[in-house]
């Protein structure tokens, strides 16, 4: 009997733990004296849990031909040793049970455990043209690179915004490696000379330090996209994981590019991570400037989809305006190119805003993983959509968990995981992971109010309301009131909340205030008549606060009422 084709690393059966790769057996995590033989026999076992192994078998895997023992004597030792080491007996065996003349069989359950993939970070690339203003260019290399061995589904690649804030610093690869919680970094450079360009990259094991593989390319612009999918294949060769025939074609495949427009789209993705309102207008300036000269760029129009849902979800432009932009660009994108995860992703977020469509936002979002599985957004919009519909609350939790691993020092996930957790009703790590957020993003209006809003839930109200105060500091929107308005009526403000009340309906009068806002002040002061006809007006005005019905705990006080499960309908999260 042959090991499977892809054999766990490690297998678990009661308070055992057998490691393939270093040949040890462990009992509670201390070493067992276990030798070669018996260990194989373990393994072979272990790979085939509840089946016989016969003893021939059992004599191909430990003797291979050529080798002369007395087989039956030897047989029997191995598995008796076996036996005394793991505390069993053949009388009343707990692990292996012997079918005389036959063979043995593993009875305990296993849990194989497989070897997570290897990851690596593509660290920021050095300019060698040494000029300030050519700066994207190098980015935009690494970025791609970044993107490339992110295709591949036995790599884990760390995000680009992630590993950006490394740009120029002089800490040891070593410190970058735990930081980043990676295996390997790629380093490299870049010159751009007359319409043409040399990339170099090398490859470094981080623990213990050694470099695995450098190499040179040159190319004319309009070829570097092919090139960089050569780097990634060779830098997936040398870290020894295997590619998909699907991936070695996306990979071989050449991406011509008409220069200009290749330009123009890499000053756009600079830009956009700047994160702010007019870093996202000039992106898009960009975006449009390298589709009026290449129609066909298939990348600009994906992350033109990102920044117009970018501009949408912070407030800059109409809700629905900026997701039907997003939706047309990424429709645009996915024409020109079925295997862009950015533009699956970004198609599964608009169809969802635009037309509630959850099934194709579902079947979208895992499209996007499948391409791409170190997309740290792909994670999140399928977390995203399995929170609010309810499907499967842990999987949306290790999707949240997944996105935090691949970009670990991105504010908009460390803060989105901790609304996750608030969502799960895990309100101690809720908070927990609120704060860890602010101590490396201090002024995140996300982790205060999911800081406030968890304490909120565990009834520390005057805790909740500074940290609601904070956020409201920060952003005195109408989110922000209402907030804190909720707080102060949970407190036993209701002076206070209705005083809030008042002012969201005279600034509706001057500008937009979403309706959920009043929903959530109504509720909290106890006017359940008021609160639904404010939950009409949202379900009237596409309000995307209604995705949250199931799992937002300010909607809590309505629950029980008829209009609220009728509601749950309508929006399609019954």
């Amino acid at each position: 009997m042959d090991p499977p084709a892809s054999s766990p690393a490690t297998f678990r059966f009661g308070p055992y733990g057998a490691d393939v790769r270093t040949g040890e057996l462990r009992k509670h995590g201390v070493r067992m004296k276990l030798r070669g033989k018996s260990f194989q026999a373990l393994v072979a076992l272990l790979e085939h849990p509840g089946e016989l192994v016969t003893r021939e078998e059992l004599r191909h895997r430990l003797w291979p031909q050529g080798v002369f023992v007395d087989f039956d004597n030897s047989l029997n030792s191995t598995v008796n040793r076996l036996r005394v080491v793991l505390g069993d007996c053949t009388a009343k065996p707990r692990f292996i049970e012997t079918l005389p003349r036959l063979g043995y069989r593993f009875i305990a359950p296993v849990e194989p455990v497989r070897a997570a993939p290897p990851t690596l970070a593509v660290l920021p690339f050095e300019n060698l043209n040494h000029d300030p203003e050519q700066d994207f260019f190098a980015d935009g290399v690494a970025d791609a690179l970044t993107t490339a061995l992110g295709n591949v589904s036995t790599l884990r690649v760390i995000s680009r915004q992630s590993v950006l804030h490394l740009k120029g610093t002089r800490r040891t690869l070593p410190e970058i490696a735990r930081e980043l919680k990676t295996d390997a970094v790629v380093e490299g450079s870049v010159l751009q000379a007359g319409g043409r360009v040399r990339i170099t990259a090398q490859l470094v094991q981080a623990a213990p330090e050694r470099h695995l593989w450098a190499k040179s390319y040159e190319c004319e612009m309009g070829d570097i996209l092919t090139i960089q999918g050569q780097v990634a294949q060779a830098i997936a060769e040398a870290v020894r994981v295997s590619l998909t025939p699907a991936e070695k074609r996306r990979l071989d495949c050449p991406h011509p590019v008409d220069p200009e427009a290749h330009l123009a789209y890499l000053r756009g993705r600079h830009h956009m991570g700047q994160w702010t309102r007019e870093s996202f207008e000039r992106a898009l300036d960009y975006f449009r400037l390298a589709l009026e000269k290449d129609p066909a760029h298939a990348l600009a129009y994906a992350h033109m989809a990102d920044c117009y849902a970018l501009l949408g979800h912070w407030g800059h432009l109409s809700l629905h305006d900026a997701f039907q932009k997003s939706k047309e660009a990424a429709l645009h994108a996915l024409a020109l190119d079925d295997s862009l995860s950015s533009a699956h992703w970004a198609f599964a977020w608009a169809v969802w805003v635009c037309d509630w469509d959850l099934a194709t936002c579902q079947a979208e979002a895992l499209r996007a993983i499948q391409l791409n599985p170190s997309d740290e957004h792909a994670h999140m919009v399928y977390s995203v959509f399995l929170i609010t519909t309810g499907k499967d609350q842990p999987r949306a939790v290790s999707e949240m968990r997944m996105a935090l691993d691949l970009d670990p020092l991105s504010q908009y996930v460390n803060a989105n995981m901790a609304w996750i957790y608030l969502f799960v009703r895990d309100y101690d790590r809720a908070a927990e992971q609120a704060r860890k957020t602010l101590e490396l993003f201090p002024e995140s209006l996300l982790a205060w109010r999911g800081l406030g809003l968890a304490e909120l839930c565990r009834s520390r109200y005057a805790e909740a309301i500074a940290a609601l105060e904070r956020g409201a500091a920060i952003s005195p929107d109408a989110l922000s009131v209402a907030y804190l308005g909720v707080a102060h009526a949970r407190a036993g403000h209701i002076d206070v909340a209705v005083s809030m009340l008042q002012q969201l309906l005279s600034r509706r009068e001057r500008e937009p205030v979403l309706p959920r806002c009043f929903v959530f002040l109504y509720a909290a002061t106890g006017d359940q008549d008021r609160a639904f006809d404010w939950l009409e007006k949202a379900y009237g005005d596409r309000d995307t606060g209604l995705f949250w019905l199931r799992i937002m705990p300010l909607f809590d006080p309505l629950r029980s009422a008829p209009r609220f499960h009728e509601m749950l309908r309508r929006v399609g999260l019954a």
